[in-house]
């Protein structure tokens, strides 16, 4: 009874753990089942070889099957079913069932246990240790025997049959006391027996032929023998039995739909691949991201030397210029002012003189027409007027005054177009704002571009840029923020130096009025010197000293020509009087809008100044910000490079040098298990399986 208990227990777990790897029975096709029983001594020695074979899959079927078997006494055990034999070769006549028979043979097991029994230290027979007591170490050894060489890359190779071997024990209580066990196995203690369960899988190890390296770390999971120690009093020991079975690899499978195929080794290979590449592709990232955040830094560098001297030699020295003009601003306003007042003057002066011409010449034609009762007293207080009226016409007329008023004049006319060319080249000057603006933008597509690639390689998995983009994004921020304010700056300045322009161009209403008193000026200095003119006052006053004597020519000297170009003359005078006047007020209105253009020139050249300054400081933290992100990817790249050599490098190697040749020996050990279908023998047209159960007997006292 307790015999069959431990072939129970044993055969439950053995099936448990190969149940997800047997292939289901198809009855489309026979398949030889077939058990091994082997009795031997209390060594593991073989004594005997009893072979069960069924023929699964012949129920329901008639006529006759071919089959195959080295056993010799072969016997049907379970029906009537006859058979004709040949040599191996055997002919079952089916008659609706399976067939069942068993035979014997002598040949060599494919595996093979091994027990050795130490009692005190000391390796022993079982037999001579029969009824003593003492520490009792019993080993389990398992042999491969089924194994084959073979040639791969010019190396030969062994491929053993994967054989997974198990071994039951019974102790029970009254002999064994203090069962252990080591790695391999299980004790299982119900308080009467302990039963011992060991497994082993002989073979594997050195098929694998891993390096010492690798095998440290596995070869406790490829054992091929087990160790149990225990107290023993009068020592005796039952049965014990091993199961061994070819099936273990059978069930794996790289498509759930096509059983028994293998592993997909190809894909893992794929695979390995994938990752070889894909690290190379992030190693040359992580080395390019390294070297553009260095060109990065290096050309922050530059572009903040090229922002600090535009700064010192370009923008400081406009601001200073601007402002000088805008001080200077005041002081022209005021001198237009004075020298409009001075042309307003000027203008009711000869428009008083015109008037006082108009009326001596009505007074001359009011003598000429009463020639005849002009007397003595008359013709004194004429003399007298005339006497007044040379005098001050010398003095209005004087010829210093006169150049003065005139070069005056066009001086303020040329002034404006002066002004208009300084203002014109001011304006051209604004190209180097915008060579900044371009230039900034430049530095901007650049680290958006950097952006981009440090939100790309944290997309693909890189969780240590976080602070790389913080500080990336808050400089980007930073230069658009002083791109717009500088953008904003320069559209004011070019705004108010384009009115600037405007209003002292060559058609402009202030170079216009300014032309107008310039000319007006011009006319007005030559009526006064053609008034002034001795010729003219010597010609009255000789009239004047021969009146008395010849009286009847005065009228026609008086209605001579001179009178109708004095005339002619106070008629220009009047209306460059009248020109000045206007030119006067347009000049006022355009020397304000002067002044307002120039204090918005000013506050455009400081807005610019302090835009400048705060461009010039972004650019200090931009330079300190890739500074900082340079250092981040040098040590990216760095780190990286060790990872790559310390992990990646290894696992590669590893790969290649030990599991791409353990997958490749393994996949030949799953093959080498698919093709172990029988012990005793079997026919092409047949699928099989085989198990085999090792009983070794029980050392007891000789009854």
């Amino acid at each position: 009874m307790k015999r069959n208990a431990i072939r129970r227990v044993i055969c439950g777990v053995l099936a448990l753990s190969l149940a997800f790897v047997t292939p289901a029975v198809s009855f489309a096709k026979v398949t030889k089942q077939e058990s091994v029983y082997v009795m031997a001594n209390p060594d593991g020695s073989t004594k005997s070889i009893t072979v069960s074979d069924q023929l699964q899959g012949a129920a329901g079927e008639s006529g006759t099957i071919k089959d195959v078997s080295e056993l010799s006494d072969i016997k049907n055990v379970k029906g009537d079913e006859t058979f004709d034999q040949s040599g191996q070769n055997l002919t079952w006549n089916l008659d609706g069932a399976d067939i069942f028979y068993q035979g014997k043979t002598e040949k060599k097991l494919p595996v093979s246990v091994k027990i050795t029994y130490e009692l005190d230290g000391a390796k022993v027979d079982p037999k001579d240790i029969v009824g003593k007591s003492g520490k009792l170490k019993i080993t389990v050894k398992y042999e491969n025997n089924e194994i084959k060489t073979k040639n791969e890359d010019g190396k030969n190779v062994k491929i053993a049959t994967p054989f997974l071997m198990a071994t039951g024990l019974i102790l029970d209580s009254e002999h064994f006391t203090n069962v252990e066990m080591g790695d391999g196995g299980k004790v299982i203690d119900d308080g009467s027996k302990s039963i011992v369960i060991g497994i082993g899988m002989p073979g594997l190890k050195d098929s694998l032929d891993l390096s010492s390296e690798f095998m440290e770390k596995i070869e406790d999971k490829l054992r091929d023998e087990f160790t149990v120690t225990c107290d023993t009093t009068d020592f005796e020991m039952k049965n014990t039995f091993t199961f061994a079975s070819s099936s273990l690899l059978n069930g794996l499978s790289d498509d759930g739909d096509k059983k028994d195929k293998g592993i997909d080794f190809d894909k893992i290979d794929d695979k390995i691949n994938d990752l070889d590449e894909a690290v190379d592709k992030l190693g040359d990232g992580t080395k390019k991201f390294s070297d553009g955040t260095k060109e990065l830094d290096k050309g922050v560098g530059e572009l903040k030397k090229g922002l600090s001297e535009y700064a010192n030699q370009g923008v400081k020295k406009l601001t200073a210029g601007i402002h000088e003009l805008g001080k200077n601003a005041p002081k022209l306003k005021k001198g237009v002012g004075d020298y409009v007042s001075g042309v307003d003057k000027l203008a009711a002066g000869t428009k008083k003189y015109v008037a006082t011409i108009d009326l001596v010449l009505k007074t001359v034609k009011t003598a000429t027409a009463d020639i005849g009762s002009f007397d003595a007293a008359k013709l004194a207080a004429l003399s007298t007027g005339l006497e007044q009226l040379s005098k001050g016409l010398a003095n209005i007329a004087d010829k210093d005054k006169m150049a003065k008023l005139s070069d005056g004049a066009k001086a303020v006319s040329d002034g404006i177009g002066t002004v208009n060319t300084g203002l014109s080249a001011l304006k051209s000057s604004f190209s180097n704002n915008d060579d900044a603006i371009l230039a900034l933008e430049t530095a901007l597509a650049a680290d958006e571009k950097v952006l981009e690639g440090l939100k790309a390689a944290k997309a693909a998995g890189d969780t240590n840029l976080d602070t790389a983009i913080a500080t990336m994004e808050k400089s980007v921020e930073g230069q658009k923020k002083a791109i717009a304010g500088l953008k904003e700056v320069t559209k004011g300045q070019k705004e108010g130096v384009e009115k600037l322009v405007s209003a002292t161009a060559s058609g402009s209403d202030l170079a216009a009025g300014a032309k107008t008193i310039a000319d007006s000026v011009s006319a007005l200095v030559a009526g006064f010197a053609t008034m002034a003119d001795p010729t003219t006052m010597a010609t009255l006053k000789d009239a004047m000293g021969k009146i008395g004597k010849v009286l009847p020519s005065l009228s026609a000297m008086l209605s001579m020509a001179s009178g109708d170009t004095i005339t002619k003359t106070n008629k220009q005078l009047t209306d460059g009087c009248d020109q000045l006047l206007s030119a006067g007020k347009k000049m006022r209105s355009t020397i304000k809008t002067l002044g307002n253009g120039m204090t918005t020139l000013d506050n455009g050249a400081k807005q610019l100044d302090s835009a400048t300054d705060k461009v010039v400081s972004g650019a200090d933290k931009l330079k300190d910000g890739t500074g900082k992100l340079f250092s981040g990817a040098k040590k990216l790249n760095d780190g990286f490079t060790k990872f790559r050599e310390k992990a990646i490098d290894k696992l590669m190697d590893f790969y290649n040098d030990d599991l791409k040749g353990m997958v490749d020996r393994l996949q030949d050990i799953m093959d080498a298990g698919k093709e172990y279908k029988s012990f005793s023998g079997i026919d092409d047209s047949m699928d099989g399986e085989v198990k085999f159960i090792i009983e070794t007997e029980a050392v007891k006292a000789e009854e």
